[in-house]
């Protein structure tokens, strides 16, 4: 193990080092990288993931006690500011624009054996605790590993399923817990997780969760029925108009919303609820802006058309389906026909029965998907209002990856 000793005098410089080294290498590298657009988005994607996630990994590293830190200089939440960001650089676009080609396994083991041979001796800027190691293992495991994969996946364009659930996760970190916490910080205010009772948390997450519903399934229909994720630099390949997109055009923003809504009322803060104004200038700005010279360019046909049905913050209660999708069943299979027989007796939108089938599957009419079980039942509540499209969503989100890991299980052995 090494052994150092930094005056506290010296701590000021090590963390601008800190700090400044890794913003040097980004630029140097990414310079380099300059024609290379993949990567400079997989990158930036990382770069993101990282600031999303590493804050509240630190923070709970913190609370777990495997480690702290003692200086009080641009403190947030107990972590330094500059090591936030100049860790969010270095574990992702620095090293990666350096490295494209590497491994992450490889690139992240070299920094955790450093931090293991450092870190207990960084007092008093890093005070360990007696578990310290097992934090390390936790933040490269939560934050700069799948950062890095974020990177690589995206440079390559594969792995679309696990790129859309990294920038989910990312994003949703973002917005549910550093903006909150940002606001906070500026403005007054705490999480007062130890002060309300059980019954408001539970309230509040029940509040919460039609909102987290809405933006993850946005997320899956990018990437289903898109072929992309939802980042303009990383656009889909399809006009998406399934799912809660037949009802909304914008779910995301929109959940973001009522999220920040939601949050605001729990932690009795008006700042984070008027950051819900964030969303609706988000939209009335920018999206409208990428719609307009994006979307209208790209399907030129598909898009005046949607939007002209669909909008932007107030849902349909019936979808608006331009090309029916078919649910097929077997009429000999108990369950299927007890499942069909209700469905059809609901003022389906969009959808036709066919009882020529060994198997229960659902083929979206839009692109001709098609998705069989647990899955055809979730995409078929599509079609019968908003709220069972929020239920089907959610069973799509659990029913996809169980059939993916399912799979690759089989696969595999």
């Amino acid at each position: 193990m090494i052994h150092l000793y930094i005056p506290h005098d010296l701590l000021i410089l090590l963390r601008a080092v800190l700090l400044l080294g890794p913003m040097a290498l980004t630029f140097y590298f990414g310079w380099h990288r300059r024609f290379e657009n993949r990567v400079l988005v997989g990158g930036l994607f990382a770069f993101l993931y990282a600031l999303g996630t590493l804050l509240p990994a630190h923070v709970m590293a913190m609370q777990l006690g495997f480690w702290s830190y003692g200086d009080n200089a641009l403190m947030f939440l107990g972590m330094p500011t500059d090591i936030w960001f100049a860790g969010a650089l270095l574990f992702g676009p620095a090293i990666f624009f350096a490295l494209p080609n590497l491994n992450p396994w490889v690139l992240t083991l070299g920094c955790i054996v450093l931090q293991a041979l450092t870190l207990p001796s960084l007092a008093p800027f890093v005070i360990a605790g007696p578990y310290w190691f097992v934090g390390v293992l936790l933040v490269f495991a939560l934050v700069h590993i799948p950062a890095l994969f974020l990177a690589r996946w995206t440079a390559r364009e594969v792995c679309l399923p696990e790129r859309a659930a990294l920038l989910a996760f990312g994003f949703g970190m973002i917005a549910y817990f550093v903006l909150p916490s940002i606001i906070m910080k500026a403005m007054g205010g705490h999480w007062p997780f130890a002060t309300v009772s059980y019954a408001c948390i539970a309230i509040t997450m029940l509040a919460l969760a039609p909102c987290v519903v809405m933006g993850l399934t946005a997320v899956q229909m990018f990437a289903l029925h898109g072929e992309g994720t939802p980042i303009p630099l990383d656009k889909t390949k399809h006009l998406v108009r399934s799912g809660l997109y037949g009802y909304i055009c914008n779910p995301m923003q929109c959940a973001t919303a009522l999220s920040w809504i939601v949050l605001g009322l729990f932690l009795q803060n008006i700042f984070v609820i008027l950051a819900a104004a964030m969303a609706v200038i988000f939209v009335l700005g920018m999206v409208r802006w990428h719609h307009r010279i994006d979307l209208c360019v790209r399907f030129p046909e598909g898009w005046p058309e949607y939007r002209e049905h669909v909008p932007e913050w107030f849902p349909r209660w019936k979808p608006w389906v331009k090309h029916p999708s078919t649910l097929h069943y077997n009429p000999n299979r108990g369950f299927q026909a007890r499942f069909v027989k209700w469905v059809s007796k609901q003022n389906l939108t969009g959808l036709t029965i066919d009882s020529r089938s060994q198997s229960l599957r659902y083929t979206d009419g839009n692109r001709g998907k098609s998705f069989t079980g647990f899955a055809a039942i979730a995409c078929s509540l599509f079609h019968i209002h908003f709220i069972t499209a929020l239920v089907g969503s959610m069973l799509l989100l659990v029913a996809l990856p169980m059939q993916w890991a399912f799979c690759r299980g089989k696969v595999t052995a």
